[in-house]
């Protein structure tokens, strides 16, 4: 298989598989917080010893909206530290929608389990000596705004997917039309999530459809990059990345949480991408997502480094070892 028909085999399945149905699932995420029926602030006023539970059940919806709203309530003192942690060890990220459109069952379970431990260990810190170790100075977050597109823009994109999905089901022998709509979508994305920002929109809907268009833009360029890169590489290896990730579930497990350490969603959903794809464990996966904090660490970053600093040793040990007694290697 020559290079060229590869990237557009690999860009057509990444934009059928993932494309429309994260950007569907973005957009209903999306309208129920912008239309008010999901309010966190609210949530959280009169919850008492519930916080934690309610923190990592908030943060193990997909997306980062979860985690990013609990960190800025525990900079204002709406929240306990014990709080914070479940939120950031159960959060799942962006990486949630590439595994939901995929591997719903899967991915079911997947949350229980990381909003459980979430809990659990948010438990722990608020109710031991170590939330006095991990607990740093109070301080006002400013939590990252992604930059709002215009209007046509977040028309053209699920029109653009719809055309690409109908070319794929109608016309599936016609690899070049759909992959090369598939290759299109992924330059046009680049152009979106570096647009300046736009005027804010009237109307849930208008709000919905601009933010989770920029979001599914954003996971397009992750996924068809991680694909496109891993198959290719792959391909040119003789199948050595295959075999390298099929051949030791240690080692599976330890570069996923590696990898969970880095801040921002977007490593992690080459991570979802590559599970779904079979070539990593489930193990492996549980201690990605226990280890990564998505876009939820960039305020504490700015302003709380010392902080930020903790959650991201705690969420990677808590995934090393919850992701090794998964794989029965502890």
């Amino acid at each position: 298989m020559d290079i060229l028909h590869l990237t557009l085999v690999t860009s057509r399945e990444a934009l059928v598989s993932v494309a429309m149905p994260v950007t569907v699932l973005l957009f209903a995420v999306a309208y129920i917080e912008k239309a008010g029926f999901l309010n966190f602030e609210r949530l959280f006023a009169k919850t008492g010893t519930l916080q934690p539970v309610l923190g990592a059940l908030a943060s193990a919806v997909p997306g980062c909206a979860g985690s990013i709203t609990l960190t800025r309530l525990y900079g204002l003192g709406a929240v306990t530290v014990g709080t914070l942690y479940a939120a950031h060890v159960a959060t799942l990220g962006d990486a949630a929608f590439v595994l939901w459109s995929e591997k719903p069952l899967e991915t079911l379970g997947l949350t229980a389990i990381v909003a459980a431990i979430g809990a659990l260990f948010g438990y722990l810190v608020q109710s031991t000596s170590a939330g006095r170790f991990l607990r740093a100075e109070d301080a006002a977050y400013i939590c990252p705004v992604a930059n709002r597109l215009p209007m046509w823009a977040a028309v053209l994109w699920p029109s653009l997917v719809l055309t690409a999905l109908l070319t794929a089901a109608f016309l599936p022998m016609q690899v070049w039309l759909s992959g090369g709509i598939g290759i299109g979508l992924f330059v046009i994305s680049i152009v979106l999530v570096r647009m300046p920002s736009a005027p804010l929109p009237k109307g849930p809907f208008a709000l919905a459809l601009q933010s989770s268009v920029r979001d599914a833009a954003e996971i397009m360029i992750w996924v068809v990059a991680a694909d496109v890169l891993f198959q290719l590489a792959n391909a040119l290896s003789g199948g050595l990345l295959t075999q390298l990730l099929h051949g030791d579930v240690l080692v599976d497990v330890l570069l996923a949480a590696g990898v969970g350490l880095i801040p921002g969603c977007g490593p992690q959903i080459v991570i979802a991408t590559l599970f779904v794809s079979g070539d990593l464990p489930f193990a492996a996966l549980l201690a990605n997502t226990l280890s990564q904090h998505g876009d939820a660490i960039f305020p504490l970053l700015r302003v709380q480094r010392r902080l930020a600093t903790y959650l991201t040793i705690v969420g990677g040990a808590v995934g090393l070892v919850v992701g090794l007694i998964w794989a029965g290697i502890v």
